[in-house]
């Protein structure tokens, strides 16, 4: 009986609590962040619900506005099940293990009893969100880039907290060594029962992103980093990458829409997947094997879904490498995933061809079609320039 009195004396205090817990917490954040709130945060009890909503928008930023459409490319590569919708697995585990998160300029409680370090934590994104709104990042490699700042940013007042406001080199060097770890350990147990997607999708922006933000943090331009905010996975992936502000090519498809669409393809679905999305990938088809070294290489893409009546989706994927050697290498993977991508008695091809530093990647392509498709593929201007 007592417990429950405490509980009922708790939400009868609920508001007010929160008002004072808010300001409390505000004025610590702003000291330990250097950084001041332009307005007072809202800090509420959220709901399971409005948390499920939260996660569906984000994931349209992510992989784009049709679910449908982004969930028939990702099983056209295996990096789902086939009959798995994307926006109920996204939203199905929506809140498990969630405590705060922060939407729309709010700080929603999960869990009325979190600790000040998940608030701090959570209100840190609001405290960003009001000084540096998110850039039009179209695509699902340049939306993990930007959510690996802005939560990175997040993670760096954990550590802020945790050491007492002295974030060194070493603390750098210990996260990344956790993370690499991670990625090269439990989260392969964790992918046995949920698509690797999911698992090292959802924990990058926070792991990676933490790398990235203390990185910044050591060497004082992590302010700065919104006014040049990273360009690609990869910037986030390697730190010096972005120092050097290595950015990606960027591939136009014209060219292959132009040759479909004579051939009755639409376009339902383009994005751009980034190393991050190479390295998911290979994880996805090949979890026994450290292929890191081959993502490493990535350089640029361009990905697109095109659809024509009731035949099975057809997936065109144009990588650029930062070397023949590095495309030479993603080519060899290409090769291996031919055999997982189509069904043994499929009549459709998955044809891969390299020129130079760039390889073409189709699925589900008709035998009539796959020589006209990668000849166009390699007629579309690349940024920077590239000549075949």
């Amino acid at each position: 009986m007592g417990r429950l009195a405490a509980v009922l004396a708790l939400l009868v205090l609920l508001p007010q609590d929160l008002d004072k817990r808010r300001d409390e917490l505000s004025a610590r954040l702003e000291k330990l962040r250097g950084l001041a709130f332009k307005s007072p945060v809202v800090l509420r009890e959220g709901s399971r619900r409005g948390y499920a909503e939260y996660v569906l928008e984000n994931a349209k930023r992510v992989y784009g506005a049709d679910l449908t459409a982004a969930g028939k490319g990702l099983k056209v590569l295996g990096l789902i099940p086939a009959k798995l919708r994307l926006d109920v697995a996204i939203t199905a585990t929506a809140g498990f293990g969630v405590k705060v998160y922060a939407s729309g300029g709010e700080v929603l409680l999960l869990d009325l009893q979190a600790g000040d370090e998940w608030i701090l934590n959570k209100m840190d994104l609001a405290l960003v969100d009001q000084h540096h709104p998110a850039p039009a990042a179209a695509t699902f490699d340049a939306q993990m880039a930007w959510s690996a700042l802005r939560m990175g940013d997040a993670e760096v007042v954990k550590h802020l907290i945790w050491t007492s406001g002295k974030i060194t080199d070493e603390t750098v060097k210990k996260v990344a060594d956790e993370v690499a770890a991670w990625e090269k350990g439990d989260s392969r147990l964790a992918s046995a029962v949920a698509p690797r997607l999911f698992v090292r999708g959802a924990e990058f922006p926070w792991r990676r992103g933490a790398v990235f933000a203390l990185t910044q943090y050591v060497r004082g331009t992590l302010d700065a980093a919104y006014a040049r905010p990273p360009a690609s996975t990869e910037q986030v992936l390697h730190p010096a990458k972005y120092a050097e502000d290595e950015k990606p090519v960027t591939i136009d498809a014209a060219p292959v829409d132009e040759f479909l669409a004579s051939k009755g393809y639409l376009p339902v679905y383009k994005n751009t997947l980034g190393e991050l999305g190479v390295a998911l990938l290979l994880e996805t088809h090949f979890p026994r094997e450290d292929l890191t070294s081959v993502s490493e290489g990535w350089g640029g893409d361009a990905f697109a879904v095109y659809e024509k009546g009731d035949a099975p989706p057809l997936v065109l994927w144009i990588t650029e490498w930062d070397t023949q050697e590095d495309a030479i290498e993603f080519q060899a993977q290409a090769f291996r995933l031919m055999k997982r991508v189509l069904l043994p008695d499929s009549e459709l091809t998955a044809p891969v061809l390299r020129r130079k530093t760039g390889v073409a990647f189709g699925v589900n392509v008709p035998k009539e079609l796959q020589d006209g498709l990668l000849e166009a593929a390699w007629k579309g201007e690349r940024s920077p320039a590239r000549s075949y």
